[in-house]
């Protein structure tokens, strides 16, 4: 069994999006002749925990399938605890993303990089590491790995889930921003042996910018079959139809398109009104109430807050109508969101409110997707009706079932698998 270090920041007891791919990843590497040896920093203060990927991880390091080192995290979010769940409000939350990206580049975990070389001596003395793994964003962890392959000379992967320089969440308060963040990329990038990007768009970006980068891949978020095997999947229902949206949402992205042509839908067809019920999973109501009130939609929304991962995919396949939303202002289409994958692999009806990327590419390819723009209440309201049409008469359109299946986690791993073996076939 090959020993892969694997850096990564976001991982269990941490719960959300961020962490399910890196975790999906160490569950499967091992049947493909990988083992991942996990670096990663403490947790510190984060906005949410789950139990059951925390649980998930616990099970794996019991098998022996992984071993993970915890180092101190040096950032601010880790004073004076090593685990504590905070919520900011929005508006603390957005003064202190601008407040981080004005004095703390690349990101705010980069305190966390002295503690990571620290602990890797120890690591590299115990174990056999053939290569070198690092997941970004924060990409605190890829100039973390780029100091460990001048050290050791090993071959490096970096992966990324947004892009680094021209990021949908990254805003420059000035033009030497800008700058510093460039050379820092150009730094640690011109030591990469591979560079695995979410989609195309990242592939794309980051390729035109260091295309002296020997390898580029894609390798998509996924699914994973075993969050699924037991749980019965719904058939439709046709009197109460229950629309889900799971996660929480941009801070320009709101749900304000689809309240709007969900109430314009029941002005309409007030045979509905009464039977369809809105469900959030991930997102809390606070920031919408005036929406809610001005709508009248308070009776048909249901705000279940931060829920574990399993219970999300458990609520996706009880669900009738799975809706997704991206509004983002800045470089939307190079945004594929990861819930998209698991949305599919429920069989379910997806209400799509996205520009033209990726993620559009992806859902039509699926076959039961609706979408329409994310800033247009008319088309979104069209694309309701038609779903609304197609439940009531049965004619809902085919899943294409055959191009869900290559997003299975497992096989996802295996491509990374294949990779490294290419990488360190001679050593």
């Amino acid at each position: 069994m090959k020993e892969l270090l694997f850096i990564v920041y976001f991982f269990p007891p941490m719960g959300g999006s961020g962490v399910q791919r890196p975790l999906k990843y160490v569950k499967y590497l091992n049947k493909f002749g990988w083992k991942p040896i996990i670096l990663v920093p403490e947790p510190g203060r984060y906005h949410r925990f789950d139990k059951h990927l925390a649980e998930e991880l616990e099970q794996l390091i019991r098998e022996d399938k992984v071993v993970v080192y915890r180092v101190p995290g040096g950032t601010p979010l880790h004073w004076g605890t090593s685990k504590k769940q905070w919520n900011p409000t929005p508006l603390i939350a957005r003064f202190l993303r601008q407040l981080s990206q004005f004095f703390l580049l690349p990101d705010n975990k980069k305190g966390w990089i002295p503690h990571g070389l620290a602990k890797v001596h120890e690591i590299m003395d115990t174990h056999d590491i053939k290569a070198i793994y690092a997941t970004a964003p924060p990409y605190s962890n890829l100039m973390l790995a780029s100091e460990i392959k001048k050290m050791y000379e090993l071959p490096v992967i970096y992966d990324f889930r947004d892009d680094w320089l021209e990021s949908h969440l990254i805003r420059y308060p000035i033009f030497l921003h800008r700058y510093w963040m460039r050379h820092l990329e150009n730094k640690t990038l011109k030591v990469a042996d591979m560079i695995i990007a979410i989609n195309k768009p990242i592939k794309e970006a980051i390729e035109a910018r260091h295309p002296l980068v020997p390898n580029y891949r894609i390798q998509p978020h996924g699914y994973d079959p075993e969050d699924f095997d037991d749980i019965p999947a719904s058939e439709t229902n046709k009197q109460a139809v229950k629309f889900l949206y799971s996660g929480t949402f941009y801070d320009q992205s709101g749900p304000e398109t689809f309240l709007r042509a969900i109430r314009a839908f029941f002005n309409r067809h007030s045979e509905w009104e009464s039977r369809v019920e809105l469900h959030f999973q991930g997102s809390t109501h606070d920031s919408y109430e005036d929406l809610l009130s001005d709508l009248s939609l308070h009776q048909q929304c249901y705000f279940h807050g931060y829920v574990n991962h399993l219970d999300a995919v458990r609520s996706m396949q009880k669900a009738d109508v799975l809706w997704l939303n991206n509004n983002h202002k800045q470089k939307s289409h190079t945004i594929t969101l990861s819930k998209t994958y698991e949305y599919m692999a429920s069989g379910k009806p997806i209400l799509a409110l996205i520009p033209e990327g990726d993620t559009m590419n992806i859902l039509q390819q699926y076959g039961r997707s609706f979408i329409a723009k994310p800033d247009s209440i008319e088309e979104a309201y069209a694309a309701i009706e038609k779903l609304m049409k197609a439940i009531s008469e049965d004619s809902l359109p085919e899943v294409s079932h055959a191009f869900v299946k290559q997003f299975d986690r497992e096989k996802i791993a295996q491509d990374l698998a294949l990779e490294l073996d290419a990488l360190t076939q001679n050593s």
